[in-house]
């Protein structure tokens, strides 16, 4: 077969249909995928900020989630980013997350993933000191900072300071036939916590099924009976599950984390937000201190590490600014297109 000019292929076989193409880089954060638009999508006018574009993308264009995250082009661990131009003096750009189920407030792994392609692909500035490119986004869930440090001839680093995070409650309930403690944590998202130890199960590949079947479980629960913020009262929503293995050694505290997000995936990295959360509810907890760094583990072995930028008391807890440093790597840059005639063409949601 002769060689391919992908781009003119491409452009010839749109020719003949309509309907929308989306230019994505893709790229992934420690084993875990991540798609950022960089073309083929424009909100309305007027359609600016980043609470107005997730709310656009919600109510009125809710196939670019389905197109780029759903089968059969992503399924159950794919996210996707829509970057969306700075608008306030305090960020460099703005990003709204998709992911299969959801528009999630923060995604640590896919923000460490969009400042790997801004910088490799130079898509805004940001500000460079250097080998270092720093760079503030605006999230749903508050303003992030990423700064890419490059050395040569190795991969670069990314150190992501995100949102606040602090511990919630705690409880004891039924979980796979035993009385466990599960521990409520805020790290971008909340997450229901639960170590592993108490229920048996040993966090590696091979146990997967049993890890999907106890956070469905876990999350079943949850849904049926909310929890209640006891500082402000507020009902939570809570779909993220995470269970956690100790790892401490004597160089320092270490966790495996398996994160498991709807409708049953177990993420591949350790999850940033996740990581997060465990940070400040071990802080909380005083079994690490202010000056440690948690090392983080995915169920690949993939690793996050994560500290405490600065630690306060406010309404009667521990607030934390976790700063976690892990890398990510572009994978591919692609056009995503439907066929007119596909009756599958905007996906079908992960099984």
């Amino acid at each position: 077969m002769n060689q391919v000019d992908l781009a003119v292929l491409g452009a010839d076989w749109l020719s003949t249909r309509t309907g929308a193409a989306l230019d994505v880089v893709d790229t992934h954060t420690a084993g875990n995928p991540t798609r950022i638009v960089v073309g083929g999508l424009v909100p309305p006018d007027g359609v600016r900020e980043v609470a107005d574009v997730r709310a656009w993308l919600r109510s009125s264009a809710d196939w670019v989630r389905r197109r780029l995250v759903h089968e059969p082009r992503g399924g159950g661990l794919t996210c996707a980013v829509v970057p969306v131009p700075s608008t306030g003096p305090d960020h460099d750009l703005g990003a709204v997350i998709l992911e299969p189920g959801s528009y999630p407030p923060m995604c640590g792994h896919c923000m460490i993933g969009l400042a790997v392609a801004v910088d490799e692909t130079g898509l805004v500035p940001g500000t460079v000191t250097g080998n270092r490119r720093e760079l503030a986004i605006r999230t749903p869930a508050g303003v992030v900072r990423t700064a890419v440090t490059r050395a040569g001839g190795k991969a670069s680093v990314v150190e992501l300071t995100n949102v606040d995070a602090w511990f919630v409650d705690g409880w004891r309930q039924e979980l796979g036939g035993r009385q466990v403690r599960v521990d409520l944590s805020w790290g971008g998202d909340h997450y229901a916590a639960v170590d592993a130890a108490e229920l048996g199960v040993a966090l590696r590949p091979e146990s997967a099924l049993d890890i999907v079947g106890l956070a469905r479980e876990l999350a079943r629960s949850l849904a049926d009976r909310p929890p209640r913020d006891p500082v402000t009262g507020e009902v939570l929503e809570v779909y993220q599950v995470l269970f956690y293995e100790r790892l401490d050694t004597a160089d320092g505290p270490a966790c495996r984390v398996v994160v498991v997000a709807p409708p049953g995936e177990i993420d591949r990295s350790p999850c940033g937000t996740g990581t997060s959360a465990l940070l400040a509810l071990r802080l909380a907890r005083g079994e690490i201190g202010a000056e440690d760094v948690l090392v983080t583990r995915s169920i690949i072995d993939s690793r996050f590490e994560a500290r405490a930028g600065r630690s306060r008391h406010g309404d009667g807890r521990l607030v934390v600014t976790p700063v976690v440093t892990g890398s990510a790597h572009v994978t591919g840059f692609s056009r995503v297109v439907a066929d007119p005639f596909d009756v599958l063409r905007d996906g079908f949601a992960p099984i």
